[in-house]
């Protein structure tokens, strides 16, 4: 896949109390990376003991990184402890992009904020979760589980430069295919002929 050998960056993050939580060994998440890099049940369901359900977000991140094992693509530890802290979000209650830094990249000194659309980058082309972001009140970043939920945050990103509409029809095609096959017949209905396309088109992004 085009992105893949992009994202090379395997920096484990620091550890991260999670509040709020039943499991302290997933996290809820009710996945955990083993030593050996692959993603695995978490011991507890593994062990038939009493854990919380999975909700709708940590599916979605099971089916990611089986696909990524299947793929021989390392799942990145960072991505995944991002994505982790994402399943506690929704549409009402997003996490805030300060919260995320805040969290995960102090480590990166100056390039925190590059290092982050990075990572929301990489869950979206290579993993290809559905993580959907809001400039507007209230801002952040969750994953979406629905399709209306996520076709919201691809028309606030149709003014995106032509790489990132890849990406989103990309995911599109993972999660909800039906929406999918709309955004393609709109992508061409709508498209700009070739001598259209401005400079900003060619530039890399950053995420919505």
């Amino acid at each position: 896949m085009l992105f893949e050998s992009r994202f090379t960056d395997t920096t484990p993050p620091p550890p991260v109390r999670l509040d709020g939580v039943a499991c302290d060994r997933c996290g809820d998440l009710g996945l955990q990376i083993a030593p050996d890099g692959l993603v695995r049940k978490c011991p507890s369901i593994e062990l038939g003991l009493a854990h919380s359900r999975p909700n709708g977000a940590a599916l979605l991140i099971e089916r990611a990184t089986r696909s990524l094992m299947f793929r021989k693509v390392p799942v990145n530890p960072l991505a995944f402890e991002v994505a982790r802290a994402l399943s506690r979000r929704s549409t009402d209650e997003p996490a805030p992009r300060q919260d995320l830094l805040d969290r995960f990249f102090d480590w990166a000194s100056h390039q925190r904020l590059r290092k982050f659309h990075s990572v929301i980058e990489e869950l979206r082309a290579v993993w290809l979760l559905p993580v959907a972001s809001r400039k507007q009140v209230p801002h952040g970043y969750w994953i979406a589980t629905d399709e209306a939920d996520f076709r919201d945050w691809v028309e606030r990103s149709m003014r995106a430069p032509v790489r990132q509409l890849t990406t989103i029809h990309a995911v599109a095609r993972a999660n909800f295919p039906v929406l999918a096959e709309q955004l393609e017949f709109e992508f061409w209905r709508d498209m700009p002929p070739p001598d259209a396309v401005t400079a900003d088109d060619r530039q890399p992004t950053t995420d919505n």
